[in-house]
């Protein structure tokens, strides 16, 4: 078993089991429907099939990313742990979220200066991202450590 936390953003565009399956946590995005917000929490408080019925009949949408606050709630209840973070972003060209979690890692390093908190930009979306969650899934499973895993991410 390692002593780090791989984790991601909430789309990577993988299934929860597949993220329980693979021991890769997860944070999750927001979106709206007609005003009202949402965790993306890959259909578990709104199943996938009642989301999209509501987008085909002209539901009002936008998404939010996830913010500082948010990062470093998760970041310190890894650190507390006892466990350092490999955390992978949805990339920057597209959200904000790689800048909130740059800062959360920022102040949780300050907080936890003997644990390690590794934030990385995918520079990718969707099933590109997910790709990428997977061989570093892989690599961690064959007992790489995160100083490896943070190199190994720059060779993709």
């Amino acid at each position: 078993m390692s002593n780090f936390v791989l984790s991601c953003c909430s789309t990577a565009d993988l299934a929860k089991e597949h993220f329980e399956k693979r021991d890769v946590k997860y944070l999750c995005f927001h979106y709206q429907l007609d005003g009202v917000e949402y965790r993306d929490d890959l259909g578990e408080s709104m199943p996938f099939d009642e989301f999209y019925k509501r987008m085909s009949e002209g539901a009002e949408t936008s998404t939010a990313q996830i913010n500082i606050s948010e990062y470093l709630e998760y970041f310190e209840s890894v650190l507390k742990e006892g466990k350092d973070v490999l955390h992978i972003c949805l990339s920057s060209g597209i959200s904000g979220s790689y800048n909130s979690a740059v800062n959360a890692a920022l102040i949780a390093a300050e907080r936890y200066p003997e644990r390690k908190v590794y934030v990385v930009d995918s520079l990718a979306a969707s099933s590109g991202f997910g790709l990428l969650i997977d061989r570093l899934a892989d690599l961690r499973d064959e007992g790489k450590s995160i100083d490896e895993l943070f190199r190994e991410v720059f060779r993709c």
